[in-house]
């Protein structure tokens, strides 16, 4: 049984490593594309920036749900939201205080919580059908279009700085050893990497939901979410000292409403999901209400100071631990 549970970490641990190499090399022969678009397209560069960031998240809640685990799934979705804030945010706020650009208020902020409060009403019901999914896949579309238009009203200065910002995103996703020279054989390596360590990672969170005895949505919430954000949280803390506090903000935000739209848009496409009563009585109030705070911390001074910070930081661990009492 120990070396079953061991043999599962470390299953778990080859596969995470796999899912952030594969980002790194797959995020790596997108960029000289990106940079060929310029700043003309400054908007393509922040769209994969949002998608780039939650690939391992949504690759394993997907693999996890086709595997007939969607409970794991969910747990990863609401779980990499409040980790996004609280964890890494709040790590990074507490490093160095962050500047908040107006964008980053005006669109993606206000974006990331009225998704997050459409899901919590579609989910009142007790169930996300497939024609729920749908509507929000295709959600999207309109935050697509809003980045885009917001671009063309910007000044070329502007543009430029969004542009440098999307590139460093781009740089900083993944695990920065073992860099290759980006074209294809990147693409084919860091795809099928991705692929290869998001299996191998939601097997091996299965397996430790099976062997611990604990529920799939606390596997889900902890392991399923903190394990594809770790890469992310030591970019977002690098970047905080190199004070790029936009990149920041940006990953959080991108990939927080990247992640309610499309990972959970295909999850219930893929099969409807069914939303137990005590999701809807405290963890996906818990993802909005930190969502919440996350938008009224960055519009009081359009600064996270280190206080702030350590608020944010503060309740991603009480409501983790809340999590634990509760489904442990």
């Amino acid at each position: 049984m120990v070396l079953e549970f061991v043999i599962a970490l470390l299953i778990g641990a080859v596969g995470l490593l796999a899912l952030s190499k594969g980002s790194d090399w797959l995020t790596d022969s997108i960029i000289p594309i990106a940079r060929h678009l310029g700043t003309s397209h400054t908007a393509v560069g922040l769209i994969l920036v949002s998608a780039l960031v939650s690939l391992p998240e949504i690759l394993v809640a997907v693999i996890a749900a086709t595997l007939g685990h969607p409970v794991i799934s969910i747990g990863v979705v609401i779980g990499s939201i409040i980790c996004n804030i609280g964890l890494m945010t709040g790590v990074a706020a507490i490093r160095k205080p962050l500047r908040v650009d107006r964008s980053s208020i005006v669109r993606d902020g206000v974006f990331a919580v009225v998704f997050a409060v459409v899901v919590m009403a579609l989910a009142y019901d007790g169930m996300l059908t497939r024609f729920e999914g749908v509507a929000l896949f295709l959600l999207f579309l309109p935050y697509i279009i809003t980045v885009w238009e917001d671009e063309k009203l910007k000044a070329p200065e502007s543009r430029e700085k969004d542009f440098q910002t999307a590139m460093v995103e781009l740089n900083a996703i993944g695990m920065q050893f073992g860099k290759l020279r980006a074209g294809p054989a990147t693409f084919v390596l860091g795809t099928g990497l991705l692929l290869l360590g998001s299996h191998l990672f939601s097997s091996s969170l299965i397996n430790i939901a099976q062997l611990s005895g604990l529920s799939d949505l606390l596997i889900g919430l902890t392991l399923g979410a903190l394990g594809p954000t770790i890469p992310n949280i030591a970019a977002s803390w690098s970047a905080g000292t190199r004070k790029m506090d936009g990149v920041v903000i940006g990953e959080t935000l991108g990939s927080n409403i990247f992640t309610l739209l499309v990972t959970l848009g295909v999850l219930s496409i893929i099969s409807p999901l069914v939303i137990a009563h005590s999701w809807i009585t405290f963890d996906i109030p818990a993802m909005v209400f930190m969502s919440f705070v996350f938008l009224f911390v960055m519009v009081r001074k359009r600064e996270i100071t280190r206080v702030e910070g350590a608020i944010l930081l503060g309740l991603y661990a009480f409501i983790l631990g809340m999590q634990i009492v509760k489904y442990a």
